[in-house]
């Protein structure tokens, strides 16, 4: 591994480890409430629901990232919050009452399953991890209208999920890009340096990353 890479996983391990902290050091930080419910007015959610999840890795280019997941078969958009890089997951979900009922109680969601496969074979590329996040919208109407919703996260490691990881003070040490996604303002086509999951390039044309590693 290139000092490069190094730097990018003390990155990521820092982040995560920042997120356990308290008093001063972690105060410094912009932060929001964790059970901060997300709106946007300007959101329009076809079907009235919207569920998006993105799976934070410390790899540096998209399209290594693409590349290394081919290999056990995941083949999903790739986008880069910069220093990372994402999975992008558009999630068809229809909670059971037995699921709202559990994350009324506990205030969490589990992952889906299609999230969850994915976060697992991300978690094994590095020994950091990988961090899941997932966002639940639903279009309201009547005496609440707009969009609400929930946003979840959860670390995994070496391919096994582990403790749940407050999404407020996450976002708000990620890129604006983050929330974006999340909230379905935008998908990884709007951004240049994303590979869709046919591992086609959206900027930089064909082998965009060796010419980068050479230059």
């Amino acid at each position: 591994m290139s000092a490069h890479n190094d730097d990018i996983d003390a990155e990521f391990q820092s982040l995560v480890a920042s997120l356990g902290e308290t008093g001063t050091e972690a105060s410094s930080q912009p932060t929001r409430d964790p059970d901060d419910t997300p709106v946007d007015e300007s959101l329009h959610l076809e079907g009235g629901r919207l569920s998006v999840a993105l799976v934070l890795a410390p790899i540096a280019y998209p399209e290594a990232l693409h590349s290394l997941l081919a290999l056990s078969g995941v083949r999903e958009s790739i986008v880069r919050l910069k220093p990372w890089t994402a999975v992008w997951l558009r999630v068809e979900t229809t909670p059971t009452d037995e699921e709202e009922l559990d994350a009324l109680l506990t205030g969490q969601r589990p992952m889906p399953d299609v999230v969850d496969r994915v976060a697992r074979a991300v978690s094994n590329l590095s020994k950091y991890g990988a961090v899941a996040l997932m966002s639940w919208l639903v279009e309201g109407d009547g005496v609440e209208p707009g969009v609400s919703g929930r946003i979840s996260a959860q670390r995994y490691v070496g391919g096994e999920p582990e403790e749940a990881i407050p999404a407020g003070l996450l976002l708000g040490a990620m890129p604006p890009a983050t929330e974006d996604l999340l909230l379905g303002r935008t998908t990884p086509s709007d951004y240049s340096d994303s590979v869709s999951a046919d591992g086609s390039r959206r900027g930089g044309g064909p082998l965009g990353w060796f010419r980068r590693k050479q230059s």
